[in-house]
This record gives structure tokens, C-alpha cells and sequence, in this order.
């Protein structure tokens, strides 16, 4: 097959990563993941309200990348501090087999470019069919399918992906937040099942930033040690036997809880070392982006050092540092919270794009199908 995937961005739809996800240009070697965890970007109480499939086709349409992974996740906690659209669509959509595939059938509009996301139910409901009977109901009207595998479930799912992948389809091995040593115990026998396996394009898809790394606890300035980038690595890679590389765009695969009070701090990447600074307010007021931590970012030695190198990592064409500067001149404010992530996930992406046109990230020698 014709595959081109080195790198693959994971998003949640919510408002933005979908701000993101309509204006950056992935090229030919970045294939997005949406997780959709909400049946509606925004709920609205008059007859504007657009259906499932008006709200996601349209953002389907508007990606700028050769395909776009859609998945309705049923790995998500449902603890009762998750929001309330996100648990309901969760019971009565995601976590129904029947329902959710009838969900991502009704994106079929555009079967050459989505790529629905299979996962097993066996951890869920010891239902040892699952991935079987949504592969058959979905096939049908689809060119590709991905199939996500976790470490948990890997050995009974794998036995059933590999009879069921196809030239054309996707595997995508999810290590959520699981540092990725291939000779750690728990992984060889996972590790010896992918390297053997050959029929279609391998993924491995791994949140970079742990989820119990908090803006208040930050030193800053410092590096953030807890933050591993090592997936995309391309000796980690090779270790794997896979061929791309995925992750949660720079920034934390939280826990879509409601609420949270107001905490100023910026995690940022440095393209040079692979590696994340922290930066955190003295104070928990807002303002704190503009004085503080804005400043001290561009100010940075990483900053210093991905402009440094040819092209720069950092200047006119990475639009998440734009926006740095801008806040910076004082042609924008930088009193927002969600501003900030948008930055972040801007510039991870630049940067990784730049990996890619200089060749630092490419896909591995593994054999391809």
C-alpha cells in the first residue's frame, strides 16, 4: 500500500483542539485522531442545533490531511467528576456497541478519508466478540479501518486483529501514559507480537505528559521531568517494530472533568531536546501570562535554541509562538487560560512538521506491508 503516515496527532473535539484542528495544514504525513467525546460541539436551546453528523462531517471536511482517524473513545473514566455531556454520550453511545458504530457509520459520507477507530469491549464487558462484530458492521462502509489495541486487553485482542487487518488498515497501540522501555517485562510479549506482524501500518500512540503533572507544581523555568517525549524516538520506534509515531499534541490527555480553578502555567517544548519547561504564576491571576510567563518564555535558552537552528524551530511561520509575541507587543491579551493550550498544541505541531521536513522524524525501517 501507499502509506505516508509518520506522524499521528491525537485531538479531542472540543473547542481548541477544533479551533486547531480547521487551521493548521497536516500535510501528507500527519493523519489526525478526534476522539469525539460529546455528541454536540456546544449545546444550544433554539432550533439551531446541528445533528452528529452535520457537526463532525463538517469538521471532517475541514482538516487539511490526506485521512483523519475518528474514534468514540470507551477508554474514558467515568468518575462523577467528568462533565455531564461527556458521561452521558459515553453510557448511551460509546459504550454501546450497536450505537456506536451506527454513530460512525453516519460519517460514511466520507469513507476515503475518515478511518473509524475499532476497540475491544473485553475490558469492559468481557464481550470476547466485540472487535469482530464492529469490524462487520463497519467494513461495509468504510475503505479503512484502525484498530486501537491497550496493553490490557493486547494478547486476546491481538490474536483477532491480526486475522482481521487488511493492507490498507491501521494499527494503533495505545500506551497511554506507560513509559515505553521495550525491554520492561510487561511489554516484550506485545513487543514480539507487533514486530511479527507485517500486513498493515503500525502506530504506537502514547500521552507524552502525565496526567498528574499540575500548573501549580511546576518549577519554573525548569525542566518538567515527569513530561517523557520519548515516542517519538525513532530508535523507541524501531524497539516497537511500528511505523509511526502518535501522541496527544503537546499537551495533557486530562480527564474531561468539570470545573477547575483558575491556575496560570504554560508547558513548553523544546524541539532541540525533545523535552518540556515548566513555567507557572507567582500568584493565580491571569494577568500572570502577560508578566510573567510570556516573558520568561521567549526569553527562554530553549527559545534561544530553537532559533538557533536552520530553519528555526520557532519564528514567522510557527503560529503558536506568533501568538506568543503578539501577547508579548501587547496586540492581544494573554489573559486566557484556553489561549494558552491552543499555543501549546500550535507550536508542537509546527515543530513536529519540522522533524518531518528535515527528516529527524520519519517513518521506520520496519518492513511495510
Amino acid at each position: 500500500m501507499d502509506n505516508n503516515l509518520i506522524y499521528m496527532p491525537t485531538f479531542r473535539v472540543r473547542q481548541q483542539e477544533t479551533i486547531v484542528l480547521k487551521s493548521f495544514n497536516f500535510g501528507e504525513h500527519m493523519y489526525p485522531l478526534i476522539e469525539i467525546v460529546k455528541e454536540f460541539d456546544r449545546s444550544r436551546k433554539d432550533d439551531t442545533q446541528k445533528t452528529f453528523e452535520e457537526i463532525h462531517i463538517e469538521l471532517i471536511e475541514a482538516i487539511q490531511s490526506t485521512f483523519v482517524f475518528i474514534d468514540l473513545p470507551i477508554y474514558l473514566k467515568q468518575s462523577g467528576a467528568v462533565k455531564d455531556e461527556v458521561v452521558a454520550f459515553s453510557y448511551s453511545i460509546s459504550n454501546n456497541l450497536e450505537k456506536r458504530c451506527e454513530y460512525l457509520n453516519k460519517l460514511s459520507i466520507h469513507r476515503s478519508k475518515a478511518i473509524p477507530v475499532i476497540s475491544s469491549f473485553l475490558s469492559k464487558t468481557g464481550d470476547t466478540n466485540s472487535i469482530q462484530n464492529q469490524f462487520e458492521l463497519l467494513q461495509p462502509n468504510f475503505d479503512r479501518i484502525a484498530f486501537r489495541l491497550f496493553p490490557l486487553t493486547f494478547k486476546d485482542d491481538f490474536s483477532i486483529v491480526s486475522t482481521l487487518a487488511r493492507p490498507n488498515d491501521y494499527i494503533i497501540m495505545d500506551l497511554d501514559t506507560i513509559n515505553p522501555f521495550p525491554k520492561s517485562p510487561p511489554l516484550r510479549p506485545l513487543i514480539a507480537e507487533l514486530k511479527s506482524f507485517h500486513t498493515c501500518c503500525k502506530i504506537l500512540l502514547r500521552s507524552a505528559i502525565n496526567t498528574e503533572i499540575q500548573n501549580v507544581k511546576l518549577d519554573h523555568g525548569q525542566v518538567v521531568y515527569e513530561a517523557d517525549n520519548s515516542q517519538i524516538d525513532i530508535d523507541i520506534l524501531n524497539e516497537f517494530g511500528v511505523n509511526a509515531t502518535g501522541d496527544f499534541v503537546g499537551i495533557k490527555k486530562d480527564d474531561l472533568t468539570a470545573g477547575g480553578t483558575i491556575s496560570p502555567g504554560f508547558i513548553y517544548y523544546d524541539a532541540t531536546e525533545n523535552q518540556y519547561y515548566g513555567y507557572r504564576a507567582a500568584v493565580k491571576e491571569l494577568i500572570q501570562f502577560e508578566n510573567l510567563i510570556v516573558p520568561a518564555i521567549i526569553s527562554s535558552d530553549a527559545t534561544q535554541r530553537m532559533l538557533a537552528t536552520n530553519p528555526p524551530f520557532v519564528g514567522a511561520e510557527n503560529p503558536g509562538y506568533n501568538t506568543l509575541l503578539s501577547i508579548s507587543s501587547g496586540a492581544e491579551s494573554g489573559k486566557s487560560q484556553a489561549k494558552f493550550k491552543k499555543i501549546a498544541m500550535e507550536h508542537y505541531l509546527y515543530c513536529m512538521r519540522l522533524k518531518i521536513e528535515n527528516g529527524e522524524l520519519h517513518q521506520t525501517n520496519v518492513q511495510q506491508p
